[in-house]
């Protein structure tokens, strides 16, 4: 997947702007930055009060302030100044959140540390336990090794009819499913019958 996030306005496009235009900054608040400008969220919506509403407002604590942009938001509505300016606040801390969240998410695949699993535990899967076809089994654990443990079902639910061969654990690792692991019983027979060894 193509990074979307980065911190470098000087490489940054529009597009590349859009997507980093809000972030949290180093003290744990919301800012917004484009091409020209770097500022707190909070300093930037006093400025557009100060001048698109004509108001200048002086508030105690950052606590004030969210409290009176909070109530314009509210009871303004976006039908008035004092409204979109505080849509637009807060649009600016939510859009910082989602992209440091994403920001984590991009970091961590890159370093190779961000594993998409293709099953949870407790999900069925079907494989091909050689003489005895296809069975069903319950993904039991998964390893960080990206070993997944399948327990055959029929074992795990005491149903009966297991053959004996598979009465134990069996390891498989991540990379055969869609090979020998699947998630419906149809991809598993029709995996069986490429391999020639359908009924």
């Amino acid at each position: 997947m193509k990074r979307i996030t980065t911190d470098n306005v000087n490489e940054m496009g529009i597009v590349g702007l859009a997507h980093n235009c809000c972030y949290i900054g180093k003290d744990g608040c919301a800012r917004y930055r484009d091409f020209d400008i770097d500022i707190d969220a909070r300093e930037l919506a006093k400025e557009l009060l100060k001048e698109l509403a004509k108001q200048d407002v002086d508030f105690e604590s950052d606590e004030d302030f969210d409290y009176w942009i909070g109530s314009c938001y509210g009871e303004d509505g976006i039908g008035t100044i004092h409204g979109l300016i505080a849509m637009f606040y807060q649009n600016i801390w939510a859009m910082a959140e989602l992209r440091e969240n994403l920001k984590r998410y991009e970091d961590l695949e890159e370093q190779g540390r961000m594993v998409v699993l293709p099953c949870k535990v407790g999900d069925t899967v079907y494989s091909d336990n050689g003489v005895f076809g296809i069975l069903e089994y319950e993904v039991e654990n998964i390893v960080i090794d990206k070993t997944i443990t399948y327990l055959c079902s029929a074992y795990s639910k005491s149903i009966g009819d297991c053959p004996s061969e598979c009465l134990d654990e069996i390891d498989q690792d991540i990379s055969d499913f869609g090979k020998t692991v699947f998630l419906t019983r149809e991809e598993a027979e029709a995996a069986l019958e490429k391999r020639g060894g359908g009924e």
